[in-house]
């Protein structure tokens, strides 16, 4: 029987921004569209259900097919019902009374009354749909359709098999990528097993043996000018493992690699008093780096969401589990063509084949698809790069050939935990169960292995479609918090063994884990849990749909394993069990037919590798002209370059300080400016020790001299990490991800002499690289009817290096302080080469006279030199020169510390406009530190003990100015303010997100952003009571009053949350929101309760409202919650997601009329943010002598603008959000949200209960703030906490 469908409409108009800028419209016809709900259900609603649907879906119009009209345009989802969107909304639903097997999907509708746009749109889905993931209508009659009929059910695709004779031609039709070596091997295999292979075991195979997952090329044996003498890259990196590897647990055999640490207190939750406890124990990290590059070319939003998820998968399956930290991104693309901006530098650009995103189109989208993923799995984002660069090398009427990154890097890593015993997985014994751990199986993703082993636009439509896959974050943190769980048992561990399930799907990640232990498998496909009806053999085994992972577990663990999995909402089913037998046997859904059955060492193998002959590299052949253009011309096209300038746009929409571990992020001084050296994250929230990591790339360097490019991307690590007391350079440990495009034999040699350089390097200095990955298929060739087109990668080396340190708060930023003296640490020398620089990109000058490492011991002393300053702590502020040369450096030390910089004048070194621009614009290697006058001659010392005067440049002064400003002294004198400065260096920033963002909150920040520096004023924080007597507070309490702190599926922030509390003398525990619906838990026995921040169902249907809803429509929780809110005694707090929770339980909570809702950001974006407040005369017991004060506060939320039901009710604010003169403020982006009056926070009418939107919790440590006042040893919002546990007697 046919589903009832019913479609609902959303009545708010939301301006679709991105269109409107494409197509150019006038703003009488601005590009709108409203929220579509179709909602399909297996019995007629009723009235009662009318309305409760309605009210869960906040929208009170039914929506009827007479209503679209001819000038309405469709966009829906690829995946219909089967989306991550719909999975959450399904759970929302059924949480409150109906039937589990409805189904509902989100749709736009758009209605384009100009008819030219809608023609141009028509012509040009692209403008609105990403057709990798979405469908378009834009006739009435198949919108129609498409909203009020059934979906016809997809004919089951049977098993089938493929005859050795075709193998061939079946590689070719489904993008295998399979060499003739490998066909060879499989014919003999299948000769020798008598009969004809499967398809599924045909990509399955392909999959294994993808370039992607095998690393053929880093394997194969390399011989190099036919000396005989076989080598290969892989052991080349494994030569520096060799060389030093004292601290390091694991490396190459795991999915990251495991270096020991300082000790740690580990902060864990005991499963069954639920208690969060710290223990004290060694201390480990794990690290990893690993690019997404294939995906995010075509579908750029899932592709680099997908990669930031597969990369937290790795983390979290090292070992026997482990815990994801911090992570970074980095991103490398062509000329971005910003209509507006017209670049000299971009004027070539060459076009891009219709199934590749442009570069712009991925810059757009895919940051805040790594950013989004980050934020609803609860990890901060705390470093990253971004490059652009194109090269127009030849081009006639039928050939085009183009250096740059048309197939885009999209790099994703980080820094996780590990517990000491869980370090290494265990041996798998026979009948162990294998357990897929996540959401359901979809058909997307398929082949996505071997697709990204092939060259950009050489596949078909359909395989790229294929080979998207989705994500699904908020389902990955439930997962996670299985392994957490786990973890937490200690050596009680149920898990034996776990294999993320990324590149192949389930064909790849089940015969790797039983293959580890020598092992075989039996599987039934009709275990595997379907998120879509009709699924294929081939598409149930190889989809790689995310947000799963196998886990082995013994028999005897499945009980306790399951209570875990139901406590956190987490799916699994068991899918089959670990064999003796050394044969992976796969049931067909029948449970009869043998879809697959192979021995493990035909699967596992490993294919003859054809060798590769190394003959010599050929260089790039090149011309330029250049033009002479003013040095003033130069600076401001440096400052726009994407490679230098504000990265702001990027950074603003990560959460960077969820965990309560992040000492360190990318925001510098009192305006935030994005330009540390390094990001740092402690061992534990509140420990002295912990990581520090940074990255170090320069990929055009290698166009002309692939091994000055690995020097140079060493020396940026190095650089920029000696921004930290390391101590040691053997504590640096390096993740190198290597890109090159394979089928240009020279760019092969051209990675050999990199990957050699490297290694060298390396080991002379005594760094490992114990981890890394390769892609190398970075081509893009397509045809159109003029001419072939090819745009090739050059070999791009990108490095990511961490190390352990001592004490997290020692270190030195760009933030100059004002009446210090500046030197340059040279480690060029003088040479002043500008090959490869920013000057050269903006001029589209390509050049083979760039910077090298010419004597690799300057390096180490360099490095030695910067830590006996900060031994001695003769240094004041610290910034390495690299993109964009010393100009750029200097530039960004004034913006961040808002302070004048004075260079002095040199006869010899810039006197002349040449001289000028070779020695403020070349990119050597080099630091510029600030030294106060007083520890001159002690720096001196230093210098003179080390043997490095030859390398230090005495170069200017800093000075507080009412105006500040850059002066250089020069043959013609160059002044530019810094206001100036910012306008240029942010104008990149401004221009992505008025196309991105809201265009008026875009604008508001960019005039906010120049004005900030025409004076040098600095914004005032106020204090209204003492500082001194916190710690003293906290050890006069005895009694441990229990606190709850709660959470639901999907909240991040509870263990920053708990920390809080317990070291403010509460006993803190772990509660979900299951645990009050099973009874296990009885809420009265707390005498506190606090509704976490994070994404509760990944905030569908609204932020907090599917919590909400799951408390209003259980009869025991409500009533359980409504007596404790009504207890004079206890006392509640909700932040974040907790406070959008608790603002929609006002039903039940006394004196919360005047709460408002939260709705969307006025900027139409995630806001992370250290904004600042002024706290207003309250009875909250939170807020008690806190009254005028002015702090810095954490901002982290997307729907955290406060709507009201009477705007009068704004004024019982508690929290209000200040602008730089300490107002009130409705300007973005002091006002982060769109708040009348900034106002953020409420307390009901007695005090006792109280919601905020920012994190006071994620402030508690004064190592955690971004910036403070330098006089600040302890943080204001300890006192927070502390009035609670004052309240309680």
């Amino acid at each position: 029987m046919a589903d009832h469908i019913y479609i609902f409409r959303n009545s708010t108009l939301i301006n679709d921004n991105k269109a409107q800028s494409i197509v150019n419209n006038t703003k009488k016809s601005i590009i709108k569209y409203q929220n579509i709900y179709k909602f399909s259900y297996n019995k007629q609603l009723s009235v009662s259900d009318l309305f409760r649907i309605k009210k869960l879906l906040v929208v009170n119009h039914q929506f009827m097919a007479s209503e679209i009209s001819q000038n309405n345009i469709l966009l829906a989802n690829r995946s219909n019902y089967k989306s991550p969107w719909s999975e959450k909304a399904r759970q929302i639903i059924s949480n409150c009374g109906f039937d589990d097997n409805l189904k509902i999907d989100h749709l736009r509708l758009y209605c384009i009354p100009n008819n030219k746009a809608f023609l141009k749109i028509k012509s040009d889905p692209s403008i609105l749909c990403d057709n990798m993931t979405q469908l378009i209508f834009t006739k009435r009659e198949s919108i129609i359709d498409y909203l009020y009929k059934n979906i016809a059910k997809k004919k089951v695709s049977k098993l089938r098999y493929i005859s050795l004779k075709s193998i061939d031609k079946y590689n070719k039709s489904m993008g295998l990528a399979l060499s003739n070596l490998e066909i060879e091997y499989l014919k003999k295999a299948y000769l020798k097993l008598k009969r004809n292979p499967t398809d599924v075991e045909l990509m399955m195979f392909a999959q294994i043996n993808s370039e992607h997952c095998r690393h053929k090329i880093f394997n194969s044996k390399l011989n190099v000018n036919s000396s005989g003498k076989l080598l290969s890259l892989f052991k080349l990196i494994k030569n520096t493992y060799k060389k030093n590897n004292t601290d390091i647990v694991s490396a190459y055999s795991d999915n990251c690699s495991i270096i020991k640490s300082n000790r740690t207190k580990f902060l864990f939750t005991d499963l069954h008093s639920k208690k969060y406890k710290y223990i004290s124990e060694k201390g480990l990290y794990i690290i990893k780096a690993e690019t997404h590059n294939h995906p995010t070319a075509i579908s750029p939003h899932a592709g680099a969401a997908t990669g930031s998820g597969g990369e937290l998968r790795d983390e979290g399956a090292t070992g026997l589990g482990s815990l994801p930290k911090v992570g970074f991104t980095g991103y490398t693309l062509s000329n971005l063509n910003i209509p507006s901006q017209n670049n000299i530098w971009e004027r070539h650009s060459t076009s891009t084949p219709s199934r590749i995103k442009s570069a712009l189109d991925i810059i757009i989208e895919a940051p805040v698809g790594a950013a989004s993923y980050n934020n609803e799995f609860g990890r901060p984002n705390i470093f990253g790069y971004f490059r652009t660069y194109e090269f127009l090398l030849s081009h006639n009427n039928k050939k085009t050939k183009t250096i740059g990154y048309h197939k885009p890097i999209m790099l994703a890593g980080g820094i996780g935990t590990i517990r000491e015993n869980h370090s290494f997985k265990s041996k798998l014994s026979n009948g162990d169960l294998i357990i897929i751990l996540g959401g359901p199986s979809y058909i997307i993703g398929i082949g996505g292995g071997a697709a990204s082993s092939l060259s950009s636009g050489s596949s078909s439509e359909h395989l790229d479609f294929s080979s998207v896959q989705r994500d699904n974050p908020e389902i990955e943190r439930r997962c996670q918090e299985v392994i957490n769980q786990c973890v937490y048992l200690n050596e009680k561990n149920p898990i034996v063994s776990i294999h993320d399930i990324g590149a192949g799907g389930l064909c790849n990640a089940v015969p790797e884990i039983v293959n580890e232990s020598n092992m075989g498998a039996i599987i039934k496909m009709s275990e595997i849990p379907l998120g879509e009806e009709s699924m294929s053999p081939l598409e149930i085994w190889c989809n790689e749909s995310q947000e799963r992972y196998v886990i082995i577990i013994k028999q005897k663990d499945l009980s306790e394993f399951n209570d875990i999995c139901s406590r956190e909402n987490c799916p699994y089913a068991v899918i089959g069990h670990v064999t003796k037998a050394k044969i992976l046997c796969v049931y067909d859904t029948d449970n009869k037919t043998r879809a697959i059955e192979l021995p493990m060492n035909f699967l596992l193998g490993k294919p003859p590798i054809e060798p590769i002959n190394l003959s010599g590299y050929s260089k790039t052949k090149f011309e330029n002209n250049e033009e002479y253009r003013p040095f003033i011309t130069c600076v401001r096209d440096i400052l726009s370059l994407p490679s230098v300038s504000d990265k702001s746009f990027l950074i603003t929409i990560g959460d960077r300080s969820v965990t309560g571990l992040v000492a360190r992020d990318q925001m510098i001084g009192p305006y935030q400016i994005p330009v540390s050296n390094i990001g740092i994250t402690a061992s534990n929230i509140g420990s002295k020790n912990g990581q520090v990591l940074t990255m170090g790339e320069r990929p055009q360097i290698a166009i002309t001299n692939p091994e000055a490019s690995a020097e140079i991307s060493l020396g940026e690590v190095i650089t920029n990490i000696a921004s930290a007391y390391i101590k040691d350079l053997s504590n640096i440990k390096l993740s190198a991800n290597w890109m090159a495009s394979s089928s240009n034999k020279n760019e092969v040699e051209a990675l050999y002499l990199t990957v050699k350089k490297l290694s060298e390097f390396c080991q002379h200095l005594n760094i490992t690289i114990p981890v890394g990955k390769d892609s190398l298929s970075m081509n893009t060739s397509w045809s159109d009817k003029k001419s072939t087109k090819k745009v090739e990668s050059p070999v791009s080396l990108i490095l990511s290096a961490f190390s352990a340190i001592d004490d997290i708060e020692m270190y030195k930023s760009p933030e100059i302080k004002g009446g210090g003296d500046l030197f340059l640490i040279d480690l060029g020398d003088g040479k002043d080469r500008l090959g490869g620089s920013a000057y050269y990109q903006t001029n589209n000058i390509l050049s083979d006279d760039v910077p090298r490492l010419d004597n690799i011991n300057d390096l180490n002393t360099f490095f030695n030199l910067t830590q006996d300053l900060h031994k001695n702590n003769l240094i004041t502020s610290y910034h390495d020169k690299s993109d964009g040369g010393l100009f750029v450096t200097l530039s960004e030390m004034a913006l961040s510390g808002n302070k004048s910089i004075i260079i002095n004048k040199s006869l010899e070194k810039y006197y002349s406009d040449i001289l000028m621009k070779k020695f403020f614009f070349n990119e050597e290697l080099g630091a510029v530190v600030e030294v106060s006058k007083k520890n001159n001659k002690h720096f001196y010392d230093i210098i003179n003990k080390h043997n490095f005067n030859h390398l230090i440049i005495p170069i200017g002064k800093t000075k507080i100015e009412k105006q500040p400003s850059l002066i250089i002294n020069s043959g013609k004198d160059f002044k530019i303010s810094l206001a100036e400065i910012r306008k240029y260096w942010s104008k990149l920033s401004y221009d992505i997100q008025k196309i991105r963002d809201n265009p008026k909150t875009a604008k508001e920040e960019y005039a906010c952003k120049i004005n900030s520096h025409r004076n040098s004023k600095t914004p005032n924080y106020k204090v209204s009571f003492s500082l001194q007597n916190m710690s003293s507070k906290k050890k006069k309490f005895g009694h441990k009053p229990k606190v709850a702190i709660l959470r639901e599926q999907g909240i991040n922030g509870h263990k920053e949350m708990a920390h809080s509390f317990l070291k403010s003398g509460f006993d803190a525990h772990d509660i979900h929101t299951n645990d009050l619906i099973s009874g296990n838990i009885d809420i009265k026995k707390y005498e506190g309760l606090v509704a976490c921040g994070g994404f509760s169902y990944g905030d569908v249907l609204g932020a907090g409202t599917g919590w909400a809803n799951k408390i209003l429509y259980n009869d025991k929780i409500r009533n359980d919650l409504a007596e404790f809110f009504n207890d004079s005694n206890k006392f509640a707090l909700g932040v974040c997601n907790g406070c959008q929770m608790l603002s929609q339980l006002r039903e039940i909570i006394p004196g919360t009329e005047h709460w408002p809702k939260f709705v969307r950001n006025t900027s139409n974006q995630f806001e992370a943010r250290l904004s600042r407040v002024k706290i207003s005369k309250t009875n909250s017991i939170f807020f008690k002598d806190m009254e005028g004060s002015i702090l810095p506060i954490i901002v982290s939320h997307g729907e955290g603008k406060a709507i009201f039901s009477n705007n009068k009710f704004s004024k019982t604010a508690i929290i209000n959000y200040v602008d730089e003169s300490n107002k009130v403020s409705m300007k973005y982006p002091f006002n982060p949200n769109g708040s009348i009056n900034g106002s953020n926070g409420f307390t009901n009418n007695d005090g006792r209960i109280t919601i905020l939107m920012p994190h006071p919790e994620r402030l508690y440590e004064i190592s955690q703030y971004s910036y403070k006042p330098a006089d600040w040893q302890t943080s204001p919002w300890m006192k927070f906490f502390i009035n609670a546990r004052e309240w309680l007697k």
